[in-house]
């Protein structure tokens, strides 16, 4: 990846426990990356390594269950509810078919999309687990919600934390099973194609397979998935241990004016050196999977556990103060986060 273009790596340990001086150099540090690349990873980010380690032990106990087990925390086939547990081929992005399986979990106390989740004695212990994890990276959220109010010096009036007190987020475990390389080469199989998320923020947790990439944003003139898709070129998003990914949703983009990037990114096939690591790896999940079947290259299976953060419902998303002048207009008209976000999860 060129020098330029290079996904900073931030310690949020200073805004967490600093003093305001440290609180204001994170904030602007955060500010200048979702500015110019909006991606970062950050690191002392106060979600205990051993946590996220057990997360991806649990997803890995789901997804190791039987189908007709999976489906008893299936979502309604009305798309009505986004909670529960959603089969490989059923998620599209721009009509096209994902080869992924997921399980989402939401906020317990939003009574318009209860969580759906297993008996208790098929997985003893995952929904006492989800539970907690959602609120750590709830707290996450919102200590960067803080400094990203702090890096536009927002009032109280207009802190971006007081749009999410309902805390309307997702927790959505992700598996990508392993498949055939020439099939995901040739666009006939993807993972998850370009695409840019629809809310606030995202953090991201993965494993050491790799695959996501972000659209090189010098690489073409345009701002749309497809495009990029088409003629653009993406970077790689290496896992780092120790890091959470973060990266900015299309309403914090309009609510900054453009200030912050909604960057298209996607999964694919991952970077050679990242492949070579993975097979070199006994006890690596997947590793002997991509042994065994070596003679017609399959990619590795992929776990990884995006956190999706939005507005409240009542939300009326636009510019927020010090992101527009007579200089710089506004770019967008307000729009109503709740009805947006609809419009975009029943096209899912």
């Amino acid at each position: 990846m060129d020098q330029d273009i290079d996904i900073p790596v931030i310690d949020f340990k200073p805004f967490l426990h600093g003093s305001a001086i440290d609180r204001q150099h994170v904030a602007s540090t955060v500010d200048e990356a979702l500015r110019s690349v909006g991606f970062l990873y950050i690191t002392n980010h106060g979600i205990d390594q051993r946590k996220i380690d057990e997360s991806f032990h649990w997803s890995k106990r789901f997804f190791a269950l039987s189908e007709s087990e999976k489906e008893i925390a299936q979502r309604p086939p009305d798309r009505s509810n986004h909670r529960g547990y959603s089969g490989v081929g059923n998620g599209k992005v721009r009509e096209r078919v994902c080869m992924s399986e997921s399980f989402d979990v939401g906020n317990p106390k939003d009574e318009g999309q209860p969580n759906t989740w297993l008996p208790e004695e098929l997985l003893p212990g995952f929904r006492e687990f989800m539970g907690e994890y959602f609120q750590d990276c709830t707290k996450l959220i919102h200590q960067l919600l803080d400094c990203l109010s702090l890096a536009l010096n927002l009032p109280a009036t207009d802190s971006l934390a007081q749009y999410h007190r309902n805390s309307l987020f997702k927790l959505c475990l992700l598996h990508y099973p392993a498949l055939s390389a020439p099939l995901l080469r040739s666009g006939i199989q993807t993972r998850i194609p370009a695409h840019s998320d629809f809310g606030t923020l995202t953090l991201l947790f993965q494993d050491n397979v790799g695959g996501l990439e972000i659209a090189d944003l010098r690489s073409m003139n345009t701002d749309t998935s497809a495009g990029f898709e088409k003629n653009g070129r993406f970077r790689p998003v290496e896992p780092k241990p120790g890091t959470v990914v973060v990266n900015v949703g299309y309403l914090l983009m309009r609510w900054s004016n453009g200030r912050w990037r909604n960057t298209v990114h996607r999964v694919s096939e991952p970077p050679t050196s990242i492949k070579e690591q993975v097979l070199r790896e006994p006890d690596c999940e997947g590793s002997q999977e991509i042994n065994d079947v070596s003679a017609t290259e399959m990619i590795s299976a992929r776990y990884s556990i995006p956190f999706f953060a939005s507005p409240d419902s009542e939300t009326i998303v636009e510019a927020l103060p010090g992101c527009w002048s007579e200089e710089v207009p506004k770019r967008w008209k307000p729009i109503s986060a709740g009805d947006y976000l609809r419009r975009k999860m029943e096209g899912m």
